[in-house]
């Protein structure tokens, strides 16, 4: 008597990335197995989740690591991946520009300049209305205090440009205008 022997390997895949940055009340990802059939799923510790198929649709609210299960399972065959997911803090840039300041020596709005976080590298150049550049900083704290060669300049609509790098290593440009007003 003859004995044949079948082996059968069964591999389910999950795609998601391994890091995701919570910036409001709640992030949201689609989680997807390579099968669409015979999955069930699980996550750990315990949170709300949809299933669809092959596509598991995750609400995440608090930070944290998540192991994300799915087993596939048949008569005749079982088997299982997990994907581990970390919530972690929102690295989001913010940057704030004033549209005016006030250099008149009331120790109130004295200085222009930009305001943020998350920026690793900084760079703010001013012009005057005649294309002469007036001021430039490569650092986010340098602030213009509303003057050219030792000289308060005149009550005036002056052209910045702001260029920076966020902590996501992403570079941004911004461009416009600052009211002078003593």
């Amino acid at each position: 008597m003859k004995y044949i022997i079948l082996l059968l390997f069964i591999s389910i895949n999950l795609s998601a990335q391994p890091v995701y940055e919570l910036c409001g009340a709640e992030i949201q990802k689609e989680i997807r197995a390579s099968t669409s059939s015979n999955i069930s799923w699980s996550v750990m510790p315990l949170i709300p989740y949809q299933v669809n198929n092959d596509v598991m649709t995750i609400t995440f609210r608090d930070l944290g690591t998540y192991v994300i299960t799915a087993t596939f399972s048949n008569d005749a065959c079982y088997s299982d991946n997990k994907v581990v997911i970390k919530i972690i803090e929102c690295k989001e840039t913010f940057i704030w520009i004033p549209t005016a300041f006030t250099p008149n020596g009331d120790n109130d709005n004295e200085e222009f300049g930009a305001y943020g976080i998350n920026i690793v590298e900084f760079k703010m150049a001013i012009w005057n209305r005649w294309g002469e550049m007036i001021f430039m900083s490569h650092d986010l704290n340098k602030r213009w205090n509303g003057s050219y060669n030792n000289r308060a300049c005149e009550d005036d609509v002056y052209t910045y440009k702001i260029y920076y790098k966020d902590i996501n290593n992403k570079n941004h440009e911004k461009i416009g205008r600052v009211t002078l007003i003593k």
